[in-house]
């Protein structure tokens, strides 16, 4: 089996603060070494669910925050930008798409860290339906068949992911009391709750749905900004009012780069 794991930041436990994620900032080698772990957890739970072969993509932001030595051997590291295509090695012979360190939606009441890819954007919609990362990276795996075995985070975005893709295992590493507040595991308890949710959900992986968003696509980004979707517009978007842009696309990864194919390594 192989599995595909998109690691982000702010749903690590004990991450809280926009620091955090942020390089430079003295908060953020810490939030790398428990970033780091916590992938690493997942790794070894889908090596015990029967993964043979693990590709991890380091998704925060612009890439560069996992502490690379001290992943382990065997396992082959997607780093660098941009994200276009959004996940270059994912296809059809992944059996499963685990997302660690991931946080909850834009505007979900009490989630910590809460955003939908930039904070210039306050919602994501496709085809009328309101998506975050967690559905967004979903629906990119979904295009090739790969179902999202593992979402693990705070408590708003595990809820958010079963309520969107069913059956999908999820740890609950902290609950959110509110953007910057959080009551979390300590970094062992966590560590050992994503290993074991990685494996539960590497072992099912078999008999889950990929998530499909439909196709064609309607996408609409509803910005906080007019400035932001007057840039947004300038393309091959439409304007549907002051704040917010629609387009069409044939699937949901085209309007993240497209799907990756080898040929165009």
């Amino acid at each position: 089996m192989k599995a595909f794991i998109s690691a982000d930041l702010e749903g690590v436990a004990c991450v809280w603060q926009a620091e955090h994620g942020s390089k430079g900032a003295r908060e953020y080698e810490e939030a790398r070494r428990l970033l780091t772990a916590e992938v690493c957890a997942a790794i070894e739970g889908a090596r015990e669910g029967g993964a043979r072969e693990v590709i991890v993509a380091d998704m925060h932001g612009g890439s560069g925050h996992l502490l690379l030595e001290q992943m382990p051997a065997g396992v082959r590291i997607l780093e660098g930008v941009p994200h276009a295509p959004r996940f270059p090695f994912l296809d059809e012979s992944v059996d499963a798409m685990l997302l660690v360190g991931y946080h909850a939606m834009a505007g979900t009441e009490g989630a910590v860290l809460r955003h939908t890819m930039t904070g210039s954007w306050s919602e994501f919609r496709a085809n009328g339906r309101a998506l975050g990362e967690v559905g967004i990276d979903a629906g990119i795996a979904g295009c090739v068949g790969v179902p999202v075995a593992l979402v693990t985070g705070d408590d708003k975005v595990c809820a958010e992911a079963s309520a969107l893709l069913g059956e999908v295992e999820t740890a609950q590493v902290k609950q959110g009391i509110g953007p910057t507040r959080t009551l979390t595991l300590s970094p062992h308890d966590a560590r050992a709750l994503i290993s074991a949710q990685a494996a539960a959900g590497m072992q099912k992986a078999k008999r889950l749905k990929p998530f499909d968003p439909g196709a064609p696509v309607e996408i609409e980004i509803r910005f906080t900004a007019i400035a932001e979707a007057d840039q947004a517009a300038q393309g091959d978007g439409a304007r549907v009012d002051d704040l917010t842009v629609r387009w069409t696309r044939a699937t949901i990864a085209d309007h993240f780069g497209g799907l990756w194919r080898p040929e165009a390594s």
